[in-house]
């Protein structure tokens, strides 16, 4: 059953329309990307090293691959349901200190308390109850966190705003990673990233004036709570058309990124002692090239008053770099193809954000639900992939799914066209 967004509890007239929004204050402007490094490095700290090292720490060789497998797929799922859920109880809250507020703030300091026991876990079923808490919680503040994009920004500076915040994931994952080398024991890796992010999570709360919603919504039911996991796109087609894109780029993605390792030993033939130094450089690649185009890439959107041609275009440029990762015959084309993609992932993850904030209904009820559901598009190529990757590398090997997810994500890439109402 679909949920109609239509039919919920209206919001109060004094609530901001997005054509009333004016330019967002320059200490959001600032304050908001360092947030959201902030809350990705909490969180990607314990999925890099933490959780590996606590499980090989209270496991024996033998169990402990299982056991990590066990931790890591339970909460990637959790993840995955977390954020659309928070982020509808996000646009329903009626707090008076504002709708994200609360949740940013509670969030994060749930979150470093889940990293505490997590760090200092003594057995399997610890360790999977505090990352289960931890990706629930900083999901809970992610979900507000880029629900106060539409909240704060006028439409014509989204873009740039966006482009700064898709540079905040690979920012994020290197500051882990900084830290993680800096520390010797799972505690400390885990416990100090999460208390710096923490910190400067709740003190960007304090730098903006929330929404308040002063009229309070009907109690949820069972249906309701189901609809936060999606959206009726008959009623909003727009954002239908622009979820399926953003999976089926997604989809050819993550076809490329999951199975690089088995490429270099299995197609390429490479030493597996030098396997975990190839990835970390075409991780590197692939990180500076987002960072550099995703301001970039942002600003030209709103500058143009384009979105769908960015889109695609960058889609495209992605799907060029996993060709050429395809068709490599050493490591160092399979590492500017790394390049190639993440300079177009960057442009895609920035211009994305803002096409998807442009076409958000205009009562602006549901933000931080609608930008979960998409949340989903973006994850969920994480669990299919490796579903539908056996068969296709059997057939073709690994150069037959890295293809064949370049063209999976050159459809997607196109049917934004189908998308009316924005440029």
């Amino acid at each position: 059953m679909a949920l109609d967004i239509t039919q919920q509890a209206p919001v109060s007239s004094a609530e901001p329309k997005t054509a009333a929004i004016g330019p967002a204050p320059r200490a959001y402007v600032i304050g908001m990307p360092i947030a959201s490094a902030g809350l990705w490095m909490a969180v990607l700290a314990p999925a890099l090293v933490v959780l590996a090292i606590k499980v090989s720490e209270i496991t024996t060789p033998d169990t402990r691959a299982g056991a990590l497998s066990l931790v890591a797929g339970v909460g990637a799922a959790v993840a995955l349901l977390a954020n659309p859920f928070f982020g509808r109880l996000s646009d329903r809250t009626t707090s008076r200190f504002g709708m994200r507020k609360p949740w940013i703030v509670g969030g994060s300091l749930i979150g470093l308390a889940a990293l505490f026991f997590l760090g200092s876990a003594t057995d399997v079923g610890a360790v999977l109850a505090a990352w289960v808490v931890a990706q629930l919680s900083y999901n809970a503040a992610l979900a507000a966190l880029v629900a106060t994009l539409p909240d704060q920004a006028a439409p014509a500076e989204r873009g740039r705003l966006s482009g700064l915040i898709g540079m905040t994931l690979p920012i994020g994952l290197v500051a882990a990673a900084f830290f993680a080398q800096m520390f010797e024991t799972a505690l400390q890796m885990a416990v100090v990233p999460g208390i710096v992010g923490t910190a400067i999570a709740i003190a960007f709360a304090f730098t903006f004036k929330d929404r308040v919603l002063t009229k309070k919504p009907a109690p949820l039911n069972f249906k309701e709570i189901l609809g936060s996991f999606y959206f009726n796109p008959k009623d909003h087609p727009g954002l239908g058309w622009a979820w399926v894109t953003k999976f089926l780029v997604y989809v050819g993605y993550c076809a490329g990124l999951l199975y690089l390792p088995y490429f270099f030993t299995d197609h390429l033939h490479v030493a597996e002692t030098q396997v975990t130094s190839l990835v970390f450089q075409a991780t590197l690649v692939s990180s500076a090239g987002t960072v550099i185009t995703s301001l970039a890439g942002g600003w030209i959107s709103d500058r143009l008053g384009k979105r769908k041609s960015m889109v695609i275009i960058s889609a495209l440029i992605m799907m060029g770099g996993l060709v050429i990762i395809a068709t490599s015959s050493d490591t160092g084309q399979v590492l500017v193809g790394q390049g190639i993609l993440g300079l177009g992932l960057g442009v895609f993850s920035a211009v994305d954000v803002a096409l998807i904030t442009d076409l958000l209904p205009s009562d602006q009820s549901e933000n931080a639900k609608t930008f979960g559901v998409f949340n989903i598009a973006q994850a969920l190529p994480q669990s299919l992939v490796p579903a539908i990757a056996f068969p296709v590398i059997a057939l073709g090997g690994y150069p037959a799914l890295f293809l064949g997810g370049a063209v999976v994500g050159i459809i997607g890439a196109l049917l934004v066209t189908r998308i009316k109402g924005v440029k």
